[in-house]
């Protein structure tokens, strides 16, 4: 993933409802209040098929792990059901934006094959100040086209 496709990432994140309060960074959490950040995982090639003209087709799957800082004070029951209601919010709207071809695509080739997915919603850890860090982990399915004659990927 480039960096400017983890830009275009971010900008879509951020017209999610579910995360509409909250500043998002790339590998950062704020140290006060609420807020959001995105951790990259790298990027697994899942298949590589090559022709006779040396021209390659990678279907790839990128990861991402997003990790959001919410109010939970000890013993609040009702913002515990808030907060997981926010990352089931966040999980349908992905499904629903990638359903649609609204979710940002980083192959070149058969964008509609392009699947972009958010999952595994659950409660990381929480502190005695009254908050608790939430982890959803991202996930991109894609095709890249790359031309080894020419060294780059076709655009």
């Amino acid at each position: 993933m480039t960096e400017q496709a983890l830009e275009r990432l971010l900008d879509w994140l951020r017209t999610a409802p579910a995360l509409a309060d909250l500043p998002l960074g790339v590998d950062d959490l704020s140290a006060v209040g609420e807020s959001a950040g995105a951790f990259p995982l790298g990027v697994e090639t899942l298949s590589r098929r090559e022709n006779l003209l040396g021209q390659v087709t990678l279907r790839c799957r990128t990861r991402c792990t997003l990790r959001l800082i919410l109010p939970l004070a000890p013993g609040d029951a009702g913002q515990g059901t808030r907060n997981a209601g926010r990352l089931l919010e966040l999980q349908d709207w992905v499904a629903q934006q990638s359903a649609a071809g609204l979710a940002p695509t980083f192959g070149n080739i058969d964008s509609t094959a392009e699947r972009m997915a958010a999952s595994s919603g659950r409660l990381e850890r929480r502190s005695d100040e009254g908050t608790a860090v939430y982890t959803v982990e991202l996930t991109a399915e894609y095709t890249l086209f790359l031309d080894r004659k020419k060294g780059e990927p076709e655009t």
